[in-house]
Parts: structure tokens; C-alpha cells; sequence
């Protein structure tokens, strides 16, 4: 708050009593007395000017300090007065207020003249501490990000060079495309590769994984045949890999990081490859909340796609780029829209909606349809790990299936699984949905695997340890 009257009339008595020098010292003894008089000014210093131009104004006729405290005098009107008074000789000084103070209260005005310069010293010097700690924060920060991304991008560079040599040439499908052909979605989400469940009734690792998408795409080939499907869209949906959200585990997880990022592509790309023998292939992306390179859960494009899904589906297309009849269309960071014959496929990883909620889906339907100009007919969702096909939305469970987190934590059963779709223009169109369940994979070969990538760090191998649980026995009373 600005100094009031009161604040005004205690500053004139502090300089009257001679004790200060300068007014400089007297407006410290006022602050260390009504501290309020700092409030509303950005530094001390402009509440000193501030409330001595105050003073001015309201004692217009004075000149101070008076003499008597010793020191130098900072003030300009008092030092013409002496200049006058040394010439003239006609003015003489007033007796010094402190003459008749004893010793001990002439020390103790000492001391708090003491007071007031060494807490000025001390703002000053706390100011100087600040700035120094938030610059040094700022460099600290800057330079685990950096040093965390240069070990990843040279871990990540090694796992591509082995996995070149595990990259054989693929036969194809060529010729005409009936544009009126049915289509196939094959919705992708929640891969988590790099996770590790093992369960008495579950089990998950990077093997288990490529048998189940060998056994997706076997299902997928054999509806194909049923609805003479000639093109597949691929839908990743994100949380393709687990991360590591904290930079310290980034750097020190940085080798089996990258490792689980490009065994990932090496796995994906066989499933591409399968599909694309028989089909023309499309492939979109976005990102999960999971997959996250940083701690804090971005939305806008550019922070969500510093993501290790962006990643794997970049690299994906990088290595598998030539193939006219296999697209990878551009990644979105939180939803992608794309049209297939009559439907308008909104594809969003799920954490932005609640797919059980009917009127909260037809209300994002609204809202997107509203912002993009057309009609949203169908919303691709996961992030639950709880298959459901609806009519205008679907939720796709999860590769990995149930771990003990989502069962005994959050009580939630679910089973391996991955979504469907059947897009015909015949007839007026129609939407068939099916959820694949790929729980078992008693006698799938599975894809091939890299043993040289096949790792897991501590960590995650002990977790998965501590996370097991075992089936209890049932008690009979009778």
C-alpha cells in the first residue's frame, strides 16, 4: 500500500530526531516499523522513491536530516543549505537533538542504524542467491533433456543398424483396386510391448506379443474372404510402448528404451507385411497418454507427439517408404479423422471420453462434427483394456490383456483383444464390428523375433514380480 498521512508524519519525526543521515536510512527505520509501506512496489527501491517524493510534497519547507547523526548526506536541498550558510554565516545551526542522550541510548540508536543497512544488505544479497538458483535450475533442466535425447538417439541408431539385417523383401498385392470393395479397419491400441505380465492367468512379453498379431492378422484374412475385402486400414491407436515419464529414467533406461522401440517396429512391420500381401494397406496414427516421453500429459500436436508412439509409427513408415499400395498418412497428436465409404471414423486413443456414457459420446460427436463441418458416424477408442462395440462407438481392449494392476487395483477383468471393423458400400452401407480375442495362442508360430533387442530392464522385470499374483484355493465347509 502507498504511505498514508500517519506513514508521512513518522518518517518527518525520524528525520527530525537526527539520527539518520540520510533519508535513505530514515525510510529503512520506517519499513523495519510499518512494514506495509513495501506493498504494491516491485522493488524496495521504488517504494522508497516513491514515499520520500511523498514526503516532499508534504513538507515542502523542511530540509533534513538534521545534523548530529554524522555520515554522508544524500540530500541535495540539504547540502545548498550548508553551502549557503558556510557563505553567508548567517544562519546557524540548531542544537543537535542527541546532545543530551546519554551513552547507552546513542548506542542503541547505533545499533538499530546497524539493523536497517544489514537488512537492506540482506534483501540485496537474497535477490542475487534467487536469480542465481532459478538460472541454474534452468540449465540443469535443459541439460538432462539434452544429455537423456543424445542417449537415446544413440541407442536407438545401434537397435536400427541390428535390426537391418532382419529385413527381407516382401511379396505384395499389384494390380486394379475395386473402389467399391468392402474395407477393413484393424484397430490397434494399447500394444504395450515392453511390458512384462506374468500372471497364472495371463502372460505378456515381446514373443507372446507377435504370436497374437500373427493371430489377428490370420482372422483378419480369413473375414476378408467372407465380405471380398480388397484394402485394410490400420488404426494405431497408441500406447504402443510403456515410458518412462521421468528424464533420470530416460537416460539411465535408455539403451533398453530404444532397444523396445525398434523391436516394436520389427514386429509391427511383419504384421504390415502380412496384411499387405493380400490387401492394399492404409495406416493412420495418433498417440496415447501412456507412450508419453515427458511427465506431464500434453494436448497440443507438438507436445503430445514428443511421444515414443510417434516414434514407432515414423520409423515404421521410414523403413517400410516405397511401397505404392502401403500409405502411412501423417500422425495426429490426440485424434484423426478419416472417411471410408459412408463412414466418418473419429479415432482417438480414449482417455478424453467415457465410451459406457451414451450422451457424453453423442455429445463429442456433436462437438467434432460441428468443428470439422461434417458428420462424425463412429467413434475407434481404447485406453480401458475392456473390448465394446457399439453403434457409434467402440473401445478396443488391450494386446497385453489383464495385469494385476487392472485386476486387483482397479478391479477390472478383460482379456487380450484387438477390434474388427467391416466397412461395405453395398446396400447403403453398413458397419460390422468384431472383437478378435487373442488370448490364447496355443500353436501360432508367432512373428519372428531379434534376441539381440529382447531385453528388459530390472526394474520392470521386478515389478512384474511384485505385481504376480497366485489363485487361491477354495475353502469347501461342506
Amino acid at each position: 500500500m502507498a504511505a498514508s498521512s500517519n506513514h508521512l508524519k513518522r518518517l518527518h519525526s525520524l528525520l527530525q530526531s537526527g539520527l539518520y543521515a540520510t533519508k535513505g536510512l530514515a525510510f529503512d527505520a520506517l519499513a523495519l516499523e510499518f512494514p506495509e509501506v513495501m506493498d504494491g512496489y516491485g522493488t524496495p527501491m521504488s517504494a522508497e522513491q516513491n514515499t520520500l517524493a511523498k514526503y516532499r510534497k508534504a513538507y515542502p519547507e523542511e530540509f533534513t536530516p538534521r545534523p548530529g547523526a554524522g555520515g554522508e548526506r544524500d540530500d541535495p536541498d540539504y547540502l545548498d543549505q550548508l553551502f549557503l550558510d558556510s557563505i553567508a554565516e548567517e544562519v546557524e545551526h540548531p542544537p543537535s537533538p542527541v546532545a543530551e542522550w546519554t551513552l547507552e541510548e546513542k548506542l542503541d540508536a547505533a545499533d538499530l542504524e546497524i539493523q536497517v543497512q544489514n537488512v537492506r544488505l540482506a534483501k540485496q544479497l537474497q535477490g542475487q542467491r534467487d536469480k542465481n538458483r532459478i538460472e541454474a535450475k534452468s540449465f540443469r533442466e535443459h541439460a538432462r533433456v539434452e544429455n537423456a535425447i543424445e542417449a537415446y538417439a544413440r541407442e536407438l541408431t545401434a537397435a536400427a543398424k541390428v535390426m537391418q539385417e532382419y529385413m527381407p523383401d516382401y511379396t505384395v498385392r499389384t494390380g486394379p483396386h475395386d473402389s467399391d470393395s468392402a474395407v477393413g479397419l484393424v484397430h490397434l491400441s494399447d500394444l504395450h510391448f515392453n511390458e512384462l505380465i506374468d500372471q497364472v492367468d495371463n502372460h505378456y512379453d515381446f514373443e507372446i506379443a507377435a504370436k497374437r498379431l500373427q493371430k489377428l492378422a490370420s482372422v483378419v484374412k480369413l473375414q476378408a474372404k467372407v465380405f471380398g475385402i480388397e484394402k485394410i486400414v490400420i488404426c494405431f491407436g497408441g500406447d504402443l510402448l510403456n515410458s518412462d515419464r521421468r528424464l533420470d529414467e530416460l537416460l539411465s533406461m535408455s539403451t533398453n528404451r530404444a532397444r523396445a522401440t525398434i523391436l516394436a517396429v520389427h514386429i509391427l512391420r511383419q504384421f504390415v507385411m502380412d496384411l499387405r500381401e493380400e490387401f492394399f494397406v492404409d495406416c493412420f496414427g495418433i498417440t496415447g497418454n501412456e507412450g508419453r516421453a515427458k511427465q506431464e500429459l500434453g494436448w497440443g500436436d507438438l507436445a503430445v507427439t514428443d511421444n515414443y508412439d510417434a516414434m514407432i509409427y515414423d520409423i515404421l513408415g521410414f523403413v517400410m517408404a516405397g511401397d505404392r499400395g502401403l500409405r502411412f498418412h501423417s500422425l495426429k497428436g490426440n485424434e484423426q479423422v478419416f472417411q471410408v465409404h459412408q463412414e466418418t471414423i473419429l479415432l482417438i486413443h480414449g482417455h478424453q471420453v467415457n465410451a459406457d456414457d451414451q450422451k457424453k459420446v453423442q455429445a463429442i460427436i456433436g462437438q467434432k462434427s460441428a468443428s470439422i463441418g461434417q458428420r462424425i458416424t463412429h467413434i475407434l477408442c481404447g485406453h480401458i483394456h475392456a473390448s465394446r462395440i457399439g453403434d457409434y462407438i467402440s473401445r478396443n481392449a488391450s494386446l497385453a490383456g489383464a495385469n494385476a494392476y487392472s485386476g486387483q487395483a482397479l478391479q477390472l477383468a478383460s482379456k487380450a483383444a484387438q477390434n474388427f471393423h467391416v466397412v461395405d458400400a453395398a446396400h447403403g452401407g453398413s458397419m460390422f464390428g468384431l472383437k478378435v480375442d487373442l488370448q490364447n495362442v496355443v500353436g501360432i508360430e508367432g512373428y519372428h523375433i531379434i534376441e539381440e533387442l529382447e531385453a528388459y530392464n530390472a526394474k520392470s522385470h521386478d515389478k512384474a514380480h511384485r505385481s504376480t499374483h497366485q489363485i487361491q484355493p477354495i475353502v469347501v465347509v461342506i
